[in-house]
């Protein structure tokens, strides 16, 4: 039986069963903290200051007071609304803590690549990857579950 489940936002219906998908465990987690990075304050109603507003801090200087920022954010937004996470055990890393691909290096100078990784309170280590394209305009989220 799973720990914890969520819906499988923004794929919500599986028209094949005809029920409604969800998703269990660390990707649950993985998958509400995506949402929460993506949301900006004020964008889900009743709700003012949900969001991390992840769009606020594109096209800011990349210093080590932005970033500061944006960890502060996102620390405190999921010490608030993500009751799955150990928030302050939250490591934060530039590009990609880990990679699939041995000896990768990520030079591109219009794009951000943010790595959080999430330790969960069922022993779980779950990693979401932030990637910006400038050439797109296009935030992508990537979230897998490492244990």
């Amino acid at each position: 039986m799973a720990k914890t489940t969520s819906l499988a936002f923004p794929n919500m219906f599986n028209i094949t069963t005809n029920q409604v998908s969800v998703i269990e465990d660390g990707n649950s987690v993985a998958n509400r903290t995506r949402l929460l990075i993506l949301t900006e304050p004020t964008e889900l109603y009743n709700e003012p200051e949900f969001g991390v507003g992840l769009k606020r801090h594109l096209w800011h200087y990349n210093n080590v007071a932005e970033k500061g920022l944006l960890k502060d954010r996102i620390t405190e937004q999921l010490s608030i609304h993500e009751p799955c996470v150990y928030a302050e055990k939250t490591q934060y890393s530039d590009g990609l803590l880990s990679t699939d691909q041995p000896n990768t290096i990520l030079e591109e100078h219009n794009t951000l690549a943010m790595t959080v990784a999430l330790q969960t309170v069922y022993k779980d280590d779950v990693e979401v990857v932030l990637n910006y394209d400038s050439a797109q305009d296009k935030v992508t989220v990537e979230t897998k579950q490492i244990s």
